[in-house]
């Protein structure tokens, strides 16, 4: 069951959200006698012989793909992580010192973030502050590929310099996944001995520069 859609390549079918009925149909008619049409929550692919929701299907995600790998649609992707990032250290029991001032409530919207994105650029160039790796924003989702499960390391990744303080302007910077992930928790005297020294040299430059308060935190 089935009607061809998704650029004629998959059939699509639709559960009639009060009857619970799977069909070709697209509409339903509500309790009030209104034909509504059936929203994508109802909705499925088939694709590879199996029936998936629309978010799984090949063709809505490379639109997903072209959509989030321009810079706005990247920047949103990162303002959500970064909402989920601070439910998650809530749900542990870690509370973030301050306020995330980086958040829009207006659909689609994240001018915030990219105007401090774009400062950042002005001040150290389109590359990681850290690194110097050039920045790339590169989301693969594909599904069904190894890619998939890896970090592009040249990716642009939100920072918070010292992590018991949330994204605000003075404490989040935009570094390399590379620099990011390998980062962590680890304490100065630990990136000392594990990256390069003209990195952590930076590293520490940008600290002074943003918290000139905090000097005892450089001290290995």
């Amino acid at each position: 069951m089935g009607r061809p859609m998704g650029s004629g390549k998959y059939p699509v079918r639709y559960t009639n959200p009060i009857t619970g009925v799977i069909s070709s149909e697209s509409q339903y008619v509500n309790e009030q006698g209104i034909k509504k049409q059936i929203s994508t929550k109802y909705q499925e692919y088939k694709v590879n012989g199996e029936w998936v929701k629309p978010h799984l299907a090949p063709h809505v995600r490379e639109t997903l793909r072209k959509n989030q790998n321009t810079k706005q649609g990247y920047m949103l992707t990162i303002l959500q992580k970064m909402g989920g990032r601070e439910k998650e250290l809530k749900k542990k029991g870690r509370y973030l010192q301050g306020e995330n001032e980086f958040i829009d409530n207006r659909w689609g919207r994240c001018d915030k973030l990219m105007e401090h994105f774009d400062k950042q650029v002005d001040r150290y160039g389109n590359k990681c502050p850290i690194t110097h790796i050039p920045f790339t924003m590169n989301i693969l989702y594909q599904r069904f590929d190894i890619n998939n499960q890896t970090k592009t390391f040249s990716n642009v990744s939100p920072d918070r310099i010292f992590n018991y303080i949330n994204y605000t302007e003075q404490n989040l910077i935009f570094t390399s996944q590379l620099w990011n992930f390998k980062k962590g928790e680890s304490s100065m005297y630990e990136l000392e001995l594990a990256f390069n020294p003209e990195w952590i040299e930076r590293y520490k430059a940008i600290i002074i520069e943003r918290f000139p308060d905090q000097k005892y935190v450089l001290q290995a």
